[in-house]
């Protein structure tokens, strides 16, 4: 193979995905939300309602972590078929989560999640499923954002 076209090849290569070509991925995602809420006592449904969201995301494929701009910190991710899978399982007095968030790394950039909290403290437990879309933005739109959610 001659050096002109392994160089094309290379090229070609790092365009096709994200994660090889940058460090850095910033996403702005809208998501369907089906949201549930229920009485951990009696069982019944407190709240049924679908909601739109949008999410600000930066993804660290150095460190593998992903950021939400509404979150505490950085979630760490694992990549199976060019899929992002987040999986956050936590159990203290308060809470109890259990969820699985996935992202396609190659436009359309397809997410979807799944999964439950339970409010220990409030007696209710909320059950969620996802779906939606996301679309490359500049490293500013997650600054911008994440300053807004820090106030």
């Amino acid at each position: 193979m001659s050096m002109k076209s392994l160089l094309a090849l290379s090229a070609l290569l790092l365009s096709a995905s994200p994660a090889i070509a940058d460090d850095f991925l910033y996403l702005r995602c809208k998501q369907s939300v089906d949201l549930v809420t229920t009485n951990l006592t009696t069982s019944k449904t407190i709240e049924d309602r679908t909601v739109d969201d949008v999410s600000i995301l930066k993804i660290d494929f150095i460190k593998k972590t992903i950021l939400d701009t509404r979150s505490a910190g950085p979630l760490s991710f694992t990549v199976q078929n060019n899929v992002m899978n987040v999986l956050t399982k936590s159990d203290d007095d308060e809470l109890k989560i259990n969820d699985v968030f996935k992202l396609n790394l190659f436009p359309p950039y397809s997410n979807s999640s799944r999964g439950t909290i339970v409010f220990k403290t409030k007696n209710k437990t909320n059950a969620h499923s996802a779906n939606g879309f996301c679309k490359e933005v500049d490293a500013s739109v997650f600054e911008k954002a994440l300053k807004e959610s820090e106030n």
